[in-house]
């Protein structure tokens, strides 16, 4: 009798062991996938010198990010500059690895910061990227007394594509086509930029694998989408920063150099003002090519965007 009930006792036990593994298995997989997705998931860039505002929605259910120096409190009326990331029109975030470079420069320098967020290709075509853009400056400047930033000091910065962007904001003026959506009592316009090393010329860039993954069927708007096609006298300032080794094709994301040097060469043609670093050692997005560091170095090209500015606040 009682081996009897010893030998029941042992398959319940087995199929006791089973579900346990399976349990085990499941929420081991669920803890492995919760570690991939957050891996993934955009960096809280770390603001030390002020306030930051985080995931403000403005248009088109897109955020930004919005961060307030301290000094604030004694100027309350700072200058805005607003970054625009890159990566092909079909991803990227308001929060890239090197963004915190950039934001500290400028905030030690006395400038508040905005990062944006935009509508993404496939599902949205240009021009949806510079209408939220446009709209992103738009929102910030109606909003400029609640953030305690100056209305008429509005500077943009931007890689890539982002850089693309920026310069087509600032070259379109403060009322274009694309300026649509709400807000539209305000200005788009900006006081100067900085492109880093973004398409200028689209048709000629072969930049795109396969542009009608951006631009649809209709490639005649990689026209539209091109600073180049806008240029005009008494332009906003604009300082182009490339990489000598930024070269197409290539497996990896890339923007020629002659893109900016061709751009440089047009603005300069028409009387704008406008200033050119050609990085050493640079390919695209800041990757160093060879064994010798990027010239000028990262903090530096920040540095320069910094002084580019200050040049073109009110009263300098």
């Amino acid at each position: 009798m009682i081996t009897y009930d010893v030998e029941l006792r042992a398959p319940q036990l087995a199929s006791i062991v089973a579900t346990m593994a399976i349990i085990l298995i499941v929420l081991y997989s669920a803890y492995t996938i919760n570690e991939v997705l957050a891996s993934n998931a955009p960096l809280i860039i770390p603001f030390t010198l002020g306030t930051a505002h985080r995931d403000r929605i403005y248009c088109n259910s897109q955020t930004l990010d919005l961060y307030i120096p301290s000094q604030s409190v004694a100027h309350p009326q700072l200058p805005l500059a607003i970054f625009v990331h890159g990566a092909g029109f079909t991803g990227g975030d308001k929060s890239p690895p090197f963004l915190p470079t950039f934001l500290n420069a400028l905030a030690s320098a006395g400038y508040a910061v905005a990062s944006i967020n935009y509508r993404l290709a496939p599902q949205y075509k240009f021009p949806a990227q510079i209408e939220d853009v446009k709209c992103a400056i738009r929102y910030l400047r109606a909003n400029a007394q609640v953030y305690g930033v100056n209305a008429s000091e509005f500077f943009a910065f931007g890689t890539s594509v982002g850089g693309e962007l920026v310069t087509l904001a600032a070259l379109t003026r403060g009322h274009s086509v694309f300026d649509v959506g709400p807000y539209l009592n305000e200005s788009s316009s900006l006081t100067a930029v900085a492109d880093m090393f973004g398409p200028a010329n689209l048709t000629t860039c072969n930049c795109f694998t396969n542009p009608q993954v951006q631009f649809g069927d209709n490639l005649s708007n990689m026209v539209l989408a091109s600073p180049s096609h806008y240029v005009h006298p008494q332009a906003p300032p604009i300082l182009i920063i490339h990489g000598v080794d930024d070269a197409c094709p290539s497996p990896n994301p890339c923007v020629p150099e002659s893109q900016s040097i061709q751009f440089y060469d047009q603005l300069k043609a028409m009387g704008d003002e406008t200033q050119l670093v050609l990085v050493q050692n640079m390919g695209h997005m800041f990757v160093q090519v060879g064994p010798q560091s990027i010239n000028p170095s990262l903090p530096q090209i920040a540095q320069d965007i910094v002084t580019f500015f200050d040049q073109y606040r009110a009263g300098s």
